[in-house]
């Protein structure tokens, strides 16, 4: 049987945004062929403990590793090269379901790194996507990445129905079967009860 290895580890962190600290002493490993999940009540920071994961907040103690390797916020950039993200705001990726010219939403700072990435066309917000376009689009961009070793979802059952969510969760189990690290923010019970591993974010973390 092959070993397990540790992809992704955060050992001691201090987790802030703002000069508000959301989590101290967070110590968890993402591990490859597992689906992680971060999960807690709204504002408690889970979109910021991705976004740390990711290199673009620091960690104000303690530290963040791939496999074994110190990631920084200096040393993101390199990082981010194995990592794939799936966005809250799904809508920002909407411009794989469209044709080329279709105008499309600017992307936020922290980033696509997808194979489309955004265009700053227009900076209108977009419409919604229906809960269709959205299983559709995650689907896709899934396919795209395959050669991503990190997968990093914030949210992505949110807006779908529950027929839609089952199917999400396979998509996400998929990749962790694949020898990939899924690591997910959410509340939907669904996601959160079929993790390997739930990371609670609240206030007294």
């Amino acid at each position: 049987m092959q070993q397990i290895i540790g992809m992704l580890e955060v050992k001691d962190a201090t987790i802030a945004v703002g000069g508000q600290i959301l989590a101290t002493g967070l110590s968890f490993m993402a591990r490859d062929r597992q689906l992680t999940c971060i999960t807690g009540p709204e504002g408690s920071g889970k979109t910021t403990l991705l976004r740390t994961l990711m290199g673009f907040l620091p960690v104000g103690s303690g530290y963040v590793s791939v496999d074994g390797e110190l990631l920084t916020v200096k040393s993101s950039q390199a990082f981010r090269r194995m990592m794939a993200y799936l966005p809250q705001q799904i809508q920002m990726l909407r411009h794989q379901l469209e044709p080329p010219e279709a105008p499309v939403c600017e992307a936020d700072d922290y980033g696509i790194w997808n194979p489309l990435p955004p265009k700053a066309v227009v900076s209108r917000q977009p419409m919604p996507l229906a809960a269709d376009d959205i299983f559709r689009l995650v689907e896709q961009t899934l396919q795209e990445v395959s050669g991503k070793q990190i997968i990093i979802a914030d949210e992505p059952a949110a807006r779908l129905t529950p027929e839609l969510a089952e199917r999400m969760l396979q998509l996400l189990r998929n990749q962790a079967d694949a020898g990939k690290t899924v690591l997910i923010a959410s509340r939907r019970p669904l996601l959160v009860d079929h993790a390997d591993l739930v990371i609670e974010m609240n206030q007294n973390t």
